[in-house]
């Protein structure tokens, strides 16, 4: 199967197919449509970038965000991921490339592959029925996903133990005298929240303390540090609690503002326990007692694991361990 064979039997000329499949523009939507069909309907795609993988490494590695780009770039998480891939990366004669959410589009993930800019692909943020998974696959374009599978099928990835780190973010909370713990969770249909929402309810059930529901709280998308002002503030009005879990340290500085300006203070009214352990953490007054996740180290192993795996070695999936780290959001004196 070549271009020409999709050409035809699109009824375009091979530039044409050629300037959809680089997303160069400049094309009828009726017909890029047509040509997409084709594409999808005669299976070239899948081969035409298998093949360039194969023989035209661009020894670029591709990491996906499914989020705008002043997100990436504000969010600390990303900030320390990137500089622990880049080292491993670096000592192998990679280079990175970044692809973020477009407005209006969706799949550039596919077309840094396509283009020949990256080799494999690192995927953060996968959701139930990640539309993504699925589209790798049927392209054969290797990949590595930051956090375990969801209901997306079988791949390689690189977690934390989110469920150890929710048990002991709640355990923590409840050794410093709180009873009723607002938890302020990821969105929903990620496995990470999913994990933190068992480690906190596991330690309700070991403290002998029921779980209510009522108290776990969702962002829709951003774990950011407006998200985590707002839920807070909302939690204020119609909850009663007396301590919070975030699953986010820069959500967390968002729950510590809207703590302080309902006139109660971090630790010694409202004890706060974060996630992540970025920098930002230890310089928040009061200091922010945090779960700590290698950050660093997810992205040195996914690198390692994707160059393997591109390398035609045995690559196996790797969750690394979290860890307490106490500061004084968490002191009630």
């Amino acid at each position: 199967m070549t271009i020409k064979d999709v050409a035809r039997a699109a009824n375009v000329s091979v530039a044409t197919v050629s300037r959809v499949i680089n997303h160069l523009g400049n094309v009828d939507p009726e017909t890029e449509k047509r040509v997409i069909e084709t594409i999808e309907r005669l299976n070239y795609f899948p081969n035409h970038s298998a093949k360039s993988l194969r023989t035209n490494s661009s020894n670029g590695i591709g990491i996906v965000i499914s989020h705008d780009l002043d997100y990436f770039i504000s969010f600390p998480y990303f900030v320390e991921f990137i500089h622990g891939m880049s080292a491993a990366l670096s000592d192998l004669d990679y280079h990175l490339v970044i692809s973020t959410e477009k407005k209006g589009k969706t799949d550039s993930y596919l077309e840094i592959a396509a283009k020949g800019l990256a080799d494999g692909l690192i995927l953060f943020d996968v959701m139930d029925g990640d539309e993504r998974i699925f589209a790798l696959k049927k392209f054969g374009i290797p990949f590595v996903v930051i956090g375990r599978p969801n209901n997306v099928g079988t791949y390689e990835y690189v977690d934390t133990d989110n469920e150890k780190g929710g048990f002991i973010a709640t355990e923590h909370l409840f050794e410093v005298g709180c009873k009723r713990i607002l938890f302020i969770n990821g969105p929903k249909g990620h496995a990470a929240t999913r994990y933190r929402l068992s480690g906190y309810i596991r330690a309700h059930k070991e403290k002998g303390i029921e779980y209510d529901e009522r108290l776990v709280r969702y962002v829709e998308k951003n774990s950011d540090r407006e998200n985590g002002y707002i839920l807070t503030q909302e939690a204020l009005k119609d909850l009663s609690f007396d301590g919070i879990f975030v699953s986010g340290d820069f959500m967390a500085t968002g729950a510590m503002a809207a703590i302080e300006e309902a006139g109660l203070r971090v630790g010694k009214d409202i004890p706060i326990v974060g996630f992540d352990d970025v920098p930002l953490s230890a310089m928040v007054n009061p200091s922010l007692t945090t779960v700590r996740q290698p950050i660093n180290e997810v992205g040195k192993h996914a690198a390692m694991i994707l160059i393997d795996m591109l390398n035609g070695k045995h690559v196996e999936s790797k969750v690394l361990d979290v860890f307490l780290v106490r500061r004084n959001s968490t002191i009630r004196e």
